[in-house]
């Protein structure tokens, strides 16, 4: 195990053990043996070593699972029964990180880890959509969203079950028994209608968590960056172009306000969509903003 690991395994045993707010820098350090200063060579803080935590947990997690499509012996029902064990087992393995995930997390008024949760959260629900998709294809795609909350749903509450009851059950078995269940759903469910249908999960579906994640003023720069470069080459006369640069850096400034316009945005954007080649990045950006207030 190299320092920055195990600086990652001894600040989930204490986050868990004492919660976020009561462990200290010094403690963490303290208990991997380093000075403080060796500590903040690898984290510049508190916050962003929680961050570093749960990324690195999520990413080992779904590349574990992941391992399990490249055997080709299993059908496809079975490859998802197993893809779901091994994502218990990882979770079992490590017990801290489960408890600090659900009893010792920082309140959610903190902006960063807010935004780090739902982009897990939408990882999540999209992990689930495409093993879905790889076991049972195109006939599931109509109401993939209710399935994926269904299944992700009924998961957490046998896990919680686990963790927070300490009720010994065989995942294995929950596994099995829950995608048994949805499987009969599935092959009975041919002429219904979806609750959830893409237009209601398009933030879901555009938004998908990228776990080496940019910071969200990255992500908003990239996109608007796109966006400027579509602008510059419309393929209009010189004046009406003008007030589509115009409006663009219009949008621009009002975004990185500290108190932005939200109707002006909005307006700006409605202006700049009557171009048919900007409405995808519009599209996008409207999504990313609205993701953003909601956290």
């Amino acid at each position: 195990m190299d320092k920055k690991e195990e600086i990652m395994q001894a600040a989930i045993h204490l986050f868990s053990k004492k919660g976020y707010s009561a462990t200290s820098v010094q403690e963490i350090a303290n208990d991997c043996r380093i000075s403080k200063g060796t500590l903040y060579n690898f984290f510049d803080s508190k916050e962003e070593l929680l961050i570093q935590v749960i990324r690195h947990n999520q990413r080992k997690m779904l590349q574990q699972a992941e391992n399990i499509s490249l055997d080709s012996t299993l059908p496809p029902k079975e490859k998802l029964i197993q893809k779901l064990v091994v994502q218990f087992d990882g979770i079992r393995e490590n017990k801290d990180y489960m408890s600090m995930l659900l009893t010792a997390l920082p309140p959610h008024d903190n902006p960063k880890i807010s935004l780090l949760m739902k982009r897990i959260r939408i990882s999540m629900m999209n992990w689930y959509k495409d093993c879905f998709i790889e076991a049972y294809g195109n006939k599931v795609k109509p109401y993939i969203w209710d399935l994926t909350l269904m299944l992700q749903g009924t998961l957490k509450e046998y896990i919680s079950l686990i963790f927070r009851d300490h009720k010994e059950l065989d995942f294995e078995s929950v596994a099995r028994f829950v995608i048994e269940r949805l499987d009969t759903m599935i092959h009975h469910t041919s002429d219904a209608e979806p609750v959830l249908t893409p237009w209601k999960m398009e933030e879901y579906e555009a938004y998908k968590a990228d776990l080496e994640t940019k910071t969200p003023e990255e992500q908003i720069n990239q996109l608007l960056e796109e966006l400027e470069k579509k602008v510059k080459k419309l393929a209009l006369y010189e004046e009406e172009k003008e007030e589509y640069i115009l409006a663009m850096q219009s949008l621009q400034k009002e975004i990185y306000e500290k108190k932005p316009k939200i109707f002006l945005i909005k307006s700006l954007l409605l202006f700049l969509a009557q171009e048919e080649e900007c409405q995808p990045l519009v599209h996008r950006i409207e999504i990313f903003l609205n993701t953003l207030q909601t956290t």
